[in-house]
């Protein structure tokens, strides 16, 4: 008879029960066949007899109950044995199963060990019984044979009774038979192997003669078990073999034998070597463990909020649910000399504390399993802990915690080792192939983890740095204008609501563009940050300091008195506190640095106020301030925004002017010592439409701040060229000069030379009519500049006069450097004539320096017979002012022109002052 596995059809119409059933019996080596329904049952029973049928009860269409009654009803399946596995309990269930044939009845839910010990038992059962009806049906055969043949001859006896026993000694299995009192009957050779004795030596002994006292009790207790029982017994036993040492667990099926009166014959012992089943199901169990550790990792990644949490967790999933002994997670240290432990759970995890974890040379823990899993960037497996020699130093505390092996797993954090995942399990050998596997993938999804929250982090600072640069100044950490906006409207709903004042403070450096365009924007940064360190110093908790932009910043008060005098008393010693602060030196990268501040200052109370208008007002007060001399604080009044909305519009109707060509020229004389008119200054006058004749110093200071100054200069050079062109051939006109006031800005345009020649070749003009005045002021600003332009337009044949010439500082050097044709003697010194000494000197001088220059001197403001007098007595001979006319319309200054040509008097002089 050849030994196959034993056939096993499972039959269950829910297939997750029918799987988990199916694996768990072919863990046991069984062959097992599968049947999701009654009449699929059937038919693989009927083509092919199984050698056992487990067997549900509840199933669609042919229920388990008919299923049995089919099968018994059978002829080849009729001695196939019926288990049936139910959710149904009841007893008439049960009796009913029994009644239709079934051997056993086993509820749902099932205990493991209990299911595979009644399969057990009832194949080997089955098996038994199979080979005693062979040996029966031997046996009958042969005493019909012999009671035909007369009762055979002895040898026939002797050769049916050595099959028999050939037949137990082919089986692997240990087979015994005991009297009643423990007495063996008989034995195979398996039992003869186990206690190295031949069956004649054994037979009439009992256990006590061949093993210890206690194991032999042991192995009677479990006799005792089985005839009270009376039905087949399970236990599992360690035996060791006497003829070569192995031992190895057996499970042991001890049965109790009657004869056909009931009477106790003995006991059946039947043993088998379990062990390699054992173990299998031990690595089973372990990874089974492993799984549900790699599940609660895998969900404690889900839930955790950051490392430290994910760690511990990790480390009680080890241990709880992985069947570990302890486990711990390490971080490298920021310099990566030393692993710094993090997390740990388990026995033995006190013990961490006692290792020296450096990681240099000189340190133990450096030749660790676990410093080499870092240093290598592998894993390291120590599968005997006591004898590896990389783990001698911490032998001691691995036999006081129970750790018979370890696991060192590396981390990685952004592709780099980060740290390291050390486990310690309770057994030797713990970490086979799969073991690994499954742990590598746990620390593959630690790595993971690690790295989705190092992303996260990185959203995190990101999304924190977007909402800095939305919401705050980089350069200072201050707010920015956005959140400004935010806390002066929070400012004013929360001010109303408390019955409080509140204060909103514009602070504007002064002169801070000196200090970039002198020493650079990255001192002005310096600046910048420093006023914002000092601003915050000068404020409390609940106020706000922000950033408008620039050198402009705000300073918002909060909860100050609700009388209005106190409130702007306190706002002003704030206010002189923050001017005060500013002004203090600066030390910027070693230059110290001396700064002020304008500030702006507007109370607010009124719910309804809107940012925009708060902004506005302290916004006016701040220009207002700026006005009054810098280095100063100014309240907010509403007269400042009455005259800005005036100069608002009058800049609105000066840019209007420009459009609609709404300014006219007017002609000053200058004359010669003869009297006669060799040319005007011209005089710009704004014709507005509703003011009538707005003169130059209501509108060019507005002009010069809005920048206006540069196209209306650029005007009048157009139409004093355009009304030299006019004059070509017309007597007494054609040989005028016109002298034009040229502004700085105007002057300093990149293009300036330029614009002056085309418009000279627009009217083929000659260049030598045009003269163009400019201030000390403007030549010296940019003196290099000054001199470039000169010559270049001298080169071209225009003519320069030095304007207001003795109210500013003159270089001598830079005078003759410059090509000026004339130098105008300023109105003050020709005004003071005869009344101060130091005035005459002064024009003395001026007429002697233009003199040794070699170019004219004309003075301006004359108007009285003895300043003419003292002037041409002293050499100058050119003049301007009231005595020979003042600033005429076109019209009636050539009138005036003609009028004089007709009369020509002799006395040059006093003609034209007679005109």
């Amino acid at each position: 008879m050849t030994c196959s596995k034993p056939k096993i059809l499972v039959v269950d119409d829910t297939p997750a029960s029918l799987k988990l059933l199916s694996e768990l019996l072919r863990a046991e080596d069984y062959e097992v066949r599968s049947a999701i329904d009654g009449e699929l049952a059937l038919e693989s029973a009927f083509d092919n007899p199984p050698d056992l049928v487990l067997l549900d009860i509840m199933m669609p269409g042919i229920d388990g109950f008919e299923v049995c009654r089919r099968l018994k009803a059978h002829p080849a399946t009729r001695q196939v044995p019926v288990i049936f596995v139910s959710t149904l309990s009841d007893t008439e269930e049960k009796v009913q199963g029994f009644q239709l044939g079934a051997v056993d009845y086993v509820s749902k839910p099932y205990q493991r060990e209990e299911l595979l010990a009644r399969v057990r038992t009832h194949l080997e059962i089955e098996r038994l019984r199979n080979r005693l009806e062979d040996a029966v049906a031997v046996r009958s055969s042969q005493l019909r044979l012999s009671e035909q043949k007369l009762r055979t001859t002895l040898n026939d006896y002797i050769s049916a009774h050595t099959q028999l026993q050939t037949l137990l000694d082919t089986i692997p299995d240990l087979v015994w038979l005991k009297d009643p009192n423990g007495v063996y009957l008989a034995c195979n050779l398996q039992l003869e192997r186990l206690y190295g004795a031949s069956e004649a030596e054994i037979v009439g002994k009992t256990d006590r003669d061949f093993v210890s006292a206690e194991l032999a009790d042991f192995f009677r207790q479990n006799d005792l078990k089985a005839v009270q029982a009376g039905k087949v017994c399970a236990n599992e036993e360690w035996l060791e073999f006497a003829d070569n040492g192995y031992r190895g667990v057996f499970e042991t099926l001890k049965t109790p034998v009657r004869d056909a009166n009931g009477n106790l014959i003995g006991v059946l012992g039947i043993a088998r070597d379990i062990s390699e089943r054992r173990a299998a199901q031990a690595k089973i169990q372990r990874h089974m463990q492993l799984y549900a550790a790699l599940s609660r990792c895998n969900k404690a990644i889900v839930q955790s909020s950051g490392e430290a949490d994910l760690f511990l967790r990790v480390c009680q999933a080890a241990v709880e649910f992985g069947g570990m002994k302890m486990a711990w997670v390490g971080l490298l240290t920021a310099d990566g000399d030393a692993l710094r432990p993090c997390a740990s759970f388990g026995e033995g995890a006190e013990e961490l504390p006692s290792i020296d974890m450096a990681l240099t040379a000189a340190s133990d823990f450096s030749r660790s399993p676990t410093s080499v899993a870092l240093r290598e960037q592998r894993p390291y497996w120590c599968q005997d802990f006591q004898n590896d020699p990389l783990t001698l130093p911490w032998r001691p505390q691995a036999l006081r915690a129970g750790w018979q092996a370890a696991a060192a797993l590396p981390l990685h954090q952004a592709g780099a080792v980060a740290g390291v995942f050390v486990l310690y399990a309770g057994e030797v050998n713990a970490f086979d192939s799969d073991a690994r596997d499954l742990l590598l993938e746990m620390a593959t999804d630690i790595d993971i983890a690690l790295d989705n929250f190092s992303r996260s982090r990185a959203q995190k600072q990101a999304e924190a740095e977007i909402e800095r640069l939305a919401f705050y100044d980089p350069l200072t950490g201050l707010p920015n204008r956005r959140l400004l906006y935010d806390r002066l409207h929070q400012a004013v709903v929360t001010n109303a609501r408390a019955a409080s004042h509140g204060a909103a403070l514009f602070i504007d450096l002064d002169n801070f563009k000196a200090l970039n365009d002198t020493k650079g924007h990255n001192q002005g940064d310096l600046l910048l940050v420093e006023v914002a360190r000092r601003l915050e110093a000068c404020v409390r908790e609940g106020d706000t300091v922000a950033r408008l932009g620039g050198d402009e910043f705000v300073v918002i008060l909060n909860g100050l008195n609700g009388d209005a005098a106190q409130a702007s008393a306190q706002t002003k010693m704030v206010g002189g506190k923050i001017l005060a602060a500013i002004g203090r030196p600066y030390l910027l990268h070693g230059y110290e640095h001396h700064c002020s501040a304008s500030m702006g200052i507007g109370l607010f109370r009124d719910p309804d106020t809107t940012v925009e208008e708060l902004l506005k007002c302290i916004d006016t007060a701040l220009y207002q301030a700026k006005r009054n001399g810098r280095n100063g604080m100014q309240f907010y009044d509403p007269a400042m925004q009455q005259a800005l909305e005036a100069k608002a519009a009058l800049e609105s109707d000066l840019r209007r002017a420009l459009e609609e060509n709404g300014f006219v020229l007017y002609y000053q004389p200058q004359v010669d010592q003869d009297g006669r008119t060799i040319g005007a200054e011209v005089l710009i006058r704004w014709l507005h439409p509703q003011r009538g004749l707005v003169p130059p110093a209501e509108f060019i200071p507005l002009a010069e701040e809005t920048g206006l100054i540069v196209p209306i200069g650029n005007w009048v050079v157009e139409t004093a060229c355009a009304q030299l062109k006019l004059w070509e051939g017309r007597a007494g006109l054609d040989d005028l000069q016109l002298a034009v006031n040229v502004s700085a800005p105007q002057f300093r345009q990149a293009d300036f030379v330029a614009q002056v020649r085309r418009t000279l070749e627009r009217y083929g003009l000659n260049p030598g009519r045009l003269k163009l005045e400019l201030t000390e002021s403007l030549v010296l600003d940019d003196i290099d500049d000054t001199i470039v332009k000169m010559q270049q337009l001298r080169e071209s044949g225009v003519r320069f006069s030095m304007d207001d010439f003795g109210t500013g500082y003159s270089s001598l050097y830079y005078l003759t450097k410059l090509p000026f044709d004339q130098l105008k003697i300023d109105r003050s010194f020709v005004h003071n004539l005869g009344v101060t000494q130091n005035d005459a000197v002064i024009i003395q001088t001026i007429i002697g320096m233009a003199e040794n220059l070699g170019i004219e001197s004309l003075a301006e403001g004359v108007e009285s017979e003895e300043q003419l007098g003292f002037l041409n007595a002293h050499g100058c001979n050119l003049y301007q002012g009231f005595l020979f006319g003042r600033p005429l319309p076109l019209e009636q200054f050539q009138a005036r022109l003609q009028a004089f040509a007709q009369k020509r008097p002799d006395d040059g002089i006093h003609a034209a002052t007679a005109q």
